[in-house]
């Protein structure tokens, strides 16, 4: 690794470079701007009095990336409202603002409440509007929204202009990575942990530095810029769950890297300690790649592994994406499970979804099993001895050590054979979202339109 008076000369230059790249173009923060404060103008009118207009997010914070501004307002309502009623008269006062005839569209959104989402095709942009109360500091929150208003007085007090500008480097490197997003397809870092992450490090280069050398667990307090030793960090660690903590200054219980998979933080360690090795734009941008004859191409990696390519699609439920990706994830690890205990453990998994739908693609070695070797018990354990013997009573038995064991047909002789009972089989679990009756099993075949979303799932997982 670089000296620090080296790596940090050549990596603001490499950030000089990127940001010219990123950074919205006057006239583009001008546009959002212009649109942000129509459609609070349009709320307002709409609005009670007692209601205030706010606008959130990376656009009001200045630390949006050029192209990605999508914007953010919120209706604070006071206190005394109850929460169904907060959200109804919110959620109503959304659609009432939508010009229909303009092009304007609006599509009924859900985290913890719901909030509504303004769509202009035309533009390209989508304005989320969403309802919460107003609140002055984090004991007063009914749900997490509301403290959204927090980080926006946290971040525009405390981040210089220079910084905000890093947190647009940091987030373009992540999202070239594909760690950007704290939703459940990503797992990665959210636009306020950027923000907090700069805040504390204080620079892009110094976030860089540290990160190549990072040993977890690590607990970070960024409202006092102090990173804990190892004992505290540990303590940490085990109240919040998390090899990973960064606490909220706005919420000292709150976790804001709560999202963060420890495969996300660990690929972010090693991006880093290569850009720190060597800070150049190749290593700063993830390797680029063509989406042509993406079929041909998992083909092809199927072939040069010596494996068999078993894809399974099943239509899905019209739910959000996350809820999506959870069930798939989930029924990918089932499955996974399953048949590594037939003895066909996938070499690779990948998983993605579509329009309408999941997928999952498993890549096995070409294998067929006659028979398998199931491990019983010590024969000094005499009930489970006799179960064991009892229920193997056809197969060979024999000794391995005090252990019994039996070989025994295999169930099933193909990962094809297994993977056909699984959709079949009534009393095999299937995610709530995903249709088991619609579920297929392509072997080597694949579309190109559903081979480029696996394709793409492929590139990210092996993309250093």
């Amino acid at each position: 690794m670089q000296d620090d008076d080296a790596l940090k000369k050549k990596l603001d230059f490499l950030r000089g470079k990127v940001l010219k790249a990123v950074k919205p173009s006057e006239a583009e923060i001008k546009h959002f701007t212009a649109l942000a404060d129509q459609i609070m103008e349009r709320l307002h009118a709409a609005a009670p009095k007692d209601v205030e207009i706010m606008l959130a997010g990376s656009v009001a914070r200045g630390t949006q990336v050029r192209g990605s501004s999508d914007i953010d307002i919120f209706l604070l309502f006071p206190k005394k409202l109850k929460e169904r009623e907060m959200e109804r008269v919110g959620v109503g006062i959304a659609k009432s603002i939508a010009r229909k005839h303009a092009g304007e569209r609006i599509e009924i959104k859900y985290a913890e409440h719901p909030y509504v989402q303004l769509i202009f095709d035309d533009l390209g942009i989508n304005a989320d509007i969403v309802p919460a109360y107003k609140i002055s500091n984090a004991s007063e929150k009914g749900s997490a929204v509301d403290r959204t208003q927090l980080h926006n007085e946290f971040v525009n007090e405390n981040l210089s202009e220079y910084q905000k500008d890093d947190v647009r480097v940091l987030k373009t490197f992540l999202k070239e990575h594909n760690i950007y997003g704290a939703e459940a397809m990503v797992e990665g870092f959210s636009g306020y942990l950027c923000e907090l992450l700069i805040y504390h490090y204080g620079t892009f280069y110094e976030l860089v530095r540290d990160m190549a050398r990072l040993a977890v667990p690590v607990a970070i307090i960024p409202k006092e810029r102090v990173s804990l030793n190892k004992e505290d960090s540990a303590a940490y660690a085990k109240r919040f769950n998390s090899s990973f903590v960064v606490i909220d200054p706005t919420d000292s219980n709150r976790n804001v890297a709560a999202n963060v998979s420890i495969e996300s933080l660990s690929r972010l360690v090693l991006i880093s300690r290569r850009l720190a090795t060597n800070p150049v734009s190749k290593n700063f941008f993830a390797t680029r790649y063509s989406e042509m004859d993406t079929g041909a191409k998992l083909l092809k990696l199927a072939k040069s592994l010596d494996t068999d390519m078993y894809v399974l699609s099943a239509k899905a439920k019209d739910v959000a994406e996350d809820i999506i990706w959870q069930q798939t994830s989930r029924l990918r690890l089932r499955i996974e499970k399953l048949l590594s205990k037939n003895h066909f453990e996938p070499l690779l998994s990948l998983q993605g979804i579509t329009e309408n739908g999941a997928l999952i693609a498993f890549f096995i070695n070409k294998t067929g099993i006659g028979a398998t070797v199931h491990e019983g018990p010590s024969a000094f354990m005499g009930a489970a001895a006799k179960r064991f013997l009892r229920s193997h009573a056809s197969d060979m038995i024999f000794l391995r050590g005090d252990r019994l064991a039996a070989i025994a047909k295999a169930e099933f002789k193909t990962p094809i054979e297994l993977l056909v009972h699984f959709i079949r089989d009534k009393r095999e679990p299937f995610p709530s979202y995903l249709s088991k009756r619609d579920a297929r099993i392509y072997v080597n075949k694949i579309d190109e339109k559903h081979a480029k979303i696996l394709y793409r799932t492929y590139i990210e997982k092996f993309n250093f």
